[in-house]
C-alpha cells in the first residue's frame, strides 16, 4: 500500500492542479468560517455568529463549509487525477513498466481515501483550535458532543472522490468528466428528486439518491426547513446520520466496483 502511495504521489507533487486545489481547501475551510466574525447582526433562526465559532455547533458550520468545498476541490481533484493519466498514457506505462491492472486502480482507491483522511484530519484539528479559542467555558462533553462530525465527513469526502473516480475511468476526458459531475450534482439529481420522484411518489425513498445522501451527511444546520417539510409530506428533509453512512458506503462501493470493471477492460 505505502508502495502504491508513492507512486501516486510522486505523480501528482507534478500535477499543478493537485497543489492548487489542495491550498485552496486549506486556506478557504478556516477563512470562510471566520469570515462570520465579519457579521455582527444575523437574520432569524441565527441572532448571533456566535454560534459558528463555538462548542458543539462549531463541528455544524465548519462542517458544512467543507461540504461545499470538497464537494468542489476534491470531486474535481479525483477526476482530474485519472483523465490525466489516460492524457499522457500513463497508465500504459505504469502497467508496462511492471504494475498489474489491480495494482494501478488499488494506488487510485488509496489515494482517494488517503486525501479523504487528511481532509478529515484538518476538519478536525481546525474545529478543535477555533472552538477551543472562541469558547468562553470549554468543558468535554461540549467539545465533543458533536463529534460524530468526523467520521461522517471522512465519509463525505470520500462520497465525492469515489463518485469522481467512477465518472473519470467511465469518460475519461476532463472536460466532458467535469461537466457531468456538476450537472449530475447540481441539476439532474435534483430533478429527478424534486421534479419527477417528489411529485409522482411521495415517499422518503427521494432522499437515498447519491449524492443527496453525501450530503446529508453533513448537511445544512438549520432545522426548521426540515420541521416543516415533516408536516407537509409525513417524512424527514434529511436523512439520519446512520441512514446516510449506510448509503453513501454501499453508492461508493458501486462506484469503486464499476470504475474497477473499466480499467479490467480498458484497451492500453
Amino acid at each position: 500500500m505505502l508502495y502504491l502511495l508513492k507512486l501516486e504521489w510522486i505523480k501528482l507533487n507534478k500535477l499543478l492542479s493537485f497543489r492548487i486545489f489542495t491550498i485552496f481547501y486549506f486556506v478557504l475551510l478556516p477563512s470562510l468560517l471566520l469570515v462570520g466574525k465579519r457579521f455582527e447582526q444575523l437574520p432569524p433562526p441565527l441572532m448571533t455568529n456566535e454560534v459558528f465559532f463555538i462548542f458543539p455547533t462549531v463541528w455544524e458550520y465548519l462542517g458544512y463549509i467543507g461540504n461545499w468545498l470538497c464537494f468542489f476541490f476534491f470531486g474535481f481533484l479525483s477526476i482530474i487525477v485519472i483523465t490525466t493519466e489516460y492524457s499522457y498514457r500513463t497508465m500504459r506505462q505504469n502497467i508496462i513498466t511492471g504494475l498489474s491492472r489491480r495494482q494501478y486502480f488499488l494506488g487510485k482507491v488509496y489515494f482517494i481515501v488517503a486525501m479523504s483522511l487528511v481532509a478529515t484530519a484538518y476538519y478536525a484539528l481546525c474545529a478543535l483550535l477555533i472552538g477551543y479559542f472562541n469558547t468562553s467555558s470549554v468543558y468535554w462533553h461540549k467539545v465533543w458532543q458533536n463529534a460524530d462530525y468526523i467520521p461522517r465527513y471522512f465519509l463525505m469526502c470520500l462520497g465525492y472522490m469515489s463518485f469522481g473516480l467512477m465518472l473519470g475511468f467511465l469518460v475519461k476526458r476532463t472536460g466532458i468528466a467535469l461537466f457531468l459531475y456538476l450537472a449530475y450534482i447540481m441539476f439532474v439529481e435534483q430533478i429527478l428528486r424534486w421534479g419527477v420522484h417528489l411529485q409522482l411518489v411521495e415517499h422518503r425513498s427521494m432522499h437515498f439518491y447519491p449524492m443527496n445522501a453525501v450530503e446529508d451527511l453533513v448537511p445544512l444546520p438549520f432545522t426548521q426547513m426540515a420541521d416543516e417539510f415533516l408536516s407537509q409530506y409525513g417524512f424527514r428533509l434529511f436523512l439520519s446520520p446512520a441512514e446516510a453512512a449506510v448509503t453513501v458506503i454501499v453508492y461508493s462501493s458501486i462506484f469503486v466496483g464499476l470504475a474497477f470493471l473499466v480499467v479490467r477492460r480498458a484497451d492500453l
